[in-house]
């Protein structure tokens, strides 16, 4: 396999390559965390690119997390303060889910995707039509995701999923959908100083 050009530091994230073969990959098997809206199910593929990895209509893209906590400081990322209204918190549940057979995830985890030109900013850059123009590229090489760091956990240890799929709800496997926990909300308060103001 050739080697690609790589980005100087200090370089933006730079687009995807036109040949992604040989790209490492993960295979996303046991259950994952997605927080959402109680109004929607949780297999839910958004279209609307308005999120980090969305691929447009007919497509779509549903964000998971390893654990409860990734979920939450992802989906409360935008509160002024880490200060987030109870009525936030009440709007929203809490799932496991399982995917219905095993997917297969580009890995922007794995070393060797440097080779690829992918750098740490993928997972975290504002600029949006960069990072759908890579999720766009994985889904036509034939990968079903992206696996990569969440942004907004400054230890880069927490993992993040986007699942491809079909726009709108799936009717796939869910192992739970409860109120988000307070035992979750204590932990991240704890690790990250994000506080509910309780409501009136």
């Amino acid at each position: 396999m050739a080697i690609r050009s790589r980005p100087r530091a200090g370089d933006p994230q730079g687009p995807p390559p036109a040949d992604l073969s040989g790209f490492p990959s993960f295979r996303l098997r046991g259950p994952r965390v997605r927080i959402h809206r109680a109004r929607v199910e949780p297999w839910w593929f958004n279209s609307d690119l308005t999120q980090r990895f969305d691929l447009p209509a007919p497509a779509g893209t549903c964000y998971l997390a390893d654990d409860p906590i990734g979920a939450f400081i992802e989906v409360f990322r935008g509160f002024a303060g880490g200060l987030i209204p109870e009525a936030e918190i009440t709007a929203r549940r809490i799932a496991r889910v399982r995917p219905p057979r095993s997917i297969r995830l580009a890995d922007l985890l794995n070393e060797r995707a440097a080779m690829f030109g992918v750098t740490a900013e993928l997972g975290s850059t504002s600029d949006y039509e960069r990072s759908q123009a890579w999720a766009g590229a994985f889904a036509r090489a034939g990968f079903e995701g992206i696996r990569y760091h969440l942004r907004h956990d400054p230890t880069s240890r927490l993992v993040g999923i986007a699942v491809f799929g079909e726009a709108g709800e799936r009717d796939w496997p869910v192992l739970a959908d409860d109120p988000v926990d307070d035992r979750t909300v204590r932990e991240v308060a704890r690790r990250f100083g994000i506080r509910v103001l309780p409501g009136p």
